[in-house]
């Protein structure tokens, strides 16, 4: 049934279209639709004039983990940036990580961890006369800067680009900020430290499009060879518990995690996980957030292709770091029918 709908809405837009089908002005800008970074709508919600030109990134496709979120973000904020717009961010009630009830003070998930880049509220801009609205194809103009087919495999110039970017749009709010910047200070000790970043639980299933996933294993041996490279201890960041554990027994204290950080051992993402703690959902997106400035506060990154690997390199070099050792192992993205493997 679900399929004879969709079928139903494509007979149904072949048939509006099929009037116009002679119409070459017509056929071109539908053609363009899907692929024109430059469209947006124009928006009147009240009747309050800003000087600025409002961009209102407003993002709805918001069923994808908490990283593929943020660097779509910055993909938003660098079309904004590019046309001199003035960006004022909302995240959806759907978005994963969103809670029923307002978190530090605000019920925009987007602000639960972050300023609004220009300081101008959400609630300013849902009375604004006139605001361009964001539609999903603006976030295209940034992958200009990368030659690489996937969202996974990034060119330097993109993360020097999406560096600036952060630099200039992106600012934690004073408790995420104060919260974060203890807890890695109280767990790295000011060590030099290799991070180490893996992906399980879900990833395992090797999804169409997603990065062929690591084992605890391989990953194991090639941190156990940069440790020589003069690192006192290793950070890991993983949502698998598995993880934790291999690493621990040859690490032993020389392994550094956060304790509170929720990991599974099946292959069920931890995104969906519920659990009965206050503001689940909220400590979720802090967690992963947290694991990302810890990474970029090591000397080194170990890592295989990830949201999250991606927004550690751009996080180090936002502020001006560059590691000592980034290997990242790039074992390909996966293609039904072709290289889908098992993780071992």
């Amino acid at each position: 049934m679900f399929r004879f709908g969709k079928l139903h809405k494509k007979i149904s837009f072949a048939l509006s279209c099929l009037p116009h089908g002679d119409d070459e002005r017509f056929v071109a800008a539908v053609k363009r639709i899907g692929q024109e970074h430059n469209l947006v709508s124009m928006e009147r919600y009240g009747e309050r004039v800003f000087e600025e030109i409002l961009y209102f990134i407003d993002m709805e496709d918001a069923g994808t983990g908490f990283f593929a979120q943020y660097n779509n973000l910055l993909a938003f904020l660098y079309f904004a940036d590019y046309h001199g717009l003035t960006p004022v961010v909302r995240f959806h009630e759907n978005f994963p990580y969103a809670e029923k009830e307002a978190v530090n003070g605000s019920k925009n998930p987007f602000e639960y961890y972050f300023l609004q880049p220009a300081g101008i509220a959400l609630s300013d801009v849902l009375h604004a006369k006139t605001v361009l609205k964001s539609k999903k194809e603006n976030s295209y103009l940034a992958r200009d800067l990368s030659d690489a087919g996937s969202p996974y495999q990034r060119s330097d110039a993109y993360i020097n680009e999406m560096a600036r970017i952060e630099a200039q749009y992106v600012r934690l709010n004073n408790v995420t900020k104060i919260k974060i910047n203890d807890d890695i200070r109280n767990l790295l000790e000011g060590k030099r430290t290799l991070g180490v970043h893996m992906r399980g639980t879900d990833f395992k299933h090797n999804y169409n499009g997603h990065p062929v996933a690591l084992g605890e294993k391989e990953l194991l041996e090639q941190a156990l060879c940069l440790m020589d490279n003069g690192y006192e201890q290793l950070f890991l960041a993983t949502d698998s518990t598995e993880a934790i554990k291999v690493f621990h027994d040859k690490l032993g204290k020389k392994l550094r995690f956060f304790p509170d950080v929720v990991r599974s051992s099946d292959e069920e993402s931890v995104m969906n996980s519920r659990l009965n703690r206050k503001d689940h959902h909220y400590l979720l997106g802090l967690e992963v957030l947290r694991d990302m400035y810890a990474l970029a506060a090591c000397e080194g990154l170990l890592a295989g292709l990830s949201q999250v690997v991606s927004a550690a390199r751009i996080h180090k070099r936002s502020v001006g770091g560059e590691y000592k050792d980034l290997v990242i192992m790039d074992k390909g993205i996966n293609v039904h029918g072709q290289n889908c493997p098992k993780v071992k």
